[in-house]
């Protein structure tokens, strides 16, 4: 079936105004950083503010950048830049800016030390061939959601945010069950096709804000920001529900006979606890997959972290199973 064409990206379309081709506008392209690939349509004739605020024109969600960084302003076929007291400095082309810095086409700027955009005037043909690059960096090839690499990106960002900030992120790692199974009894092709109807489902199962991988495999990663470990059993239940519900119709080249393929998923929850690493919370929901695998598939387990030394304490898991509870 399909892949939804949706994302999690700041871009969606490009700018509504008029755009024959060979017209060109502004726009600012993340080349590194966690949100690599983003881009950035810019508004002719107005400021627009960079900076960690969700409230800012062009939000970066960067430790290392300032709640309101810089600010940049489309004149003619450039762009004004200028620093607004950031903490970490902006720098244009590798030198720091002092007051306003003309920004010409190709322009890269780096903020908070892990951020770079590049400032480019395209036409719409030029800027959608720049969205398709990066698609390709951004984006598992088969299910048309983000590859391990964002995610490994987007999870040392969120995590430092959950984490200055107080808030509470969960993590879940779904993973099919029995897969294996699908491609002996139908082949590699099929089994292509279920992970594509398990990602277009995950998809329509999770809010806006949530952010959905590819982990390898079988197995997918969600991170759901302000959400607490209830919550985040709450949403892996409700995945489970939504795939065990779902079918895709495959029908075999050479006119084999159609199937209709179901699969059922497992799901491991770690809520992010304070002081704890990226890989540590990513260990944490793995142990709760492999204990959703071991009390037999199609079931939730919720493992709640301790927020200094030791381990999950297995015996403190929640658990859902075919809907249910314990």
């Amino acid at each position: 079936m399909p892949v939804e064409e949706r994302s999690e990206r700041t871009w969606t379309t490009l700018p509504n105004t008029p755009c024959a081709a060979g017209r060109r506008h502004a726009f600012l392209l993340v080349l590194a950083g966690p949100q690599l690939g983003d881009i950035y349509p810019l508004a002719p004739d107005r400021e627009l503010v960079i900076g960690r605020r969700d409230d800012c024109d062009l939000p970066i969600r960067d430790d290392g950048v300032s709640r309101r960084h810089a600010a940049i302003r489309v004149e003619g076929e450039g762009a004004l830049l200028r620093d607004l007291g950031s903490a970490n400095g902006t720098y244009v082309d590798g030198v720091r800016a002092e007051g306003e810095v003309r920004l010409a086409d190709g322009g890269r700027v780096s903020l908070g030390g892990a951020t770079v955009l590049k400032f480019a005037w395209a036409d719409e043909l030029e800027a959608r061939w720049q969205m398709k690059l990066a698609e390709i960096a951004l984006l598992d090839p088969l299910t048309g959601v983000f590859n391990r690499r964002h995610l490994d990106d987007r999870l040392a960002a969120e995590l430092a945010a959950a984490q200055r900030h107080g808030r509470s992120m969960s993590v879940l790692l779904v993973d099919v069950d029995r897969f294996r199974a699908v491609n002996e009894a139908h082949g590699q092709a099929a089994g292509d096709e279920a992970l594509k109807m398990v990602a277009f489902v995950l998809r329509g199962a999770l809010r806006r804000e949530d952010v959905l991988a590819r982990a390898g495999g079988a197995a997918f990663a969600v991170i759901a920001r302000e959400t607490t470990l209830a919550g985040g059993r709450a949403l892996g239940e409700r995945i489970r529900r939504a795939v065990a519900r779902s079918r895709c119709a495959w029908q075999p080249e050479g006119g084999g006979e159609p199937a209709s393929i179901g699969v059922k998923v497992s799901v491991g929850v770690a809520e992010v606890a304070e002081g704890r690493t990226q890989r540590e919370v990513m260990e944490s929901a793995g142990r709760a997959l492999q204990l959703a695998k071991q009390a037999g598939r199609n079931t939730v387990v919720a493992l709640p972290m301790a927020p200094a030394e030791g381990r999950p304490d297995p015996a403190q898991a929640a658990m859902t199973r075919g809907g249910a509870a314990p």
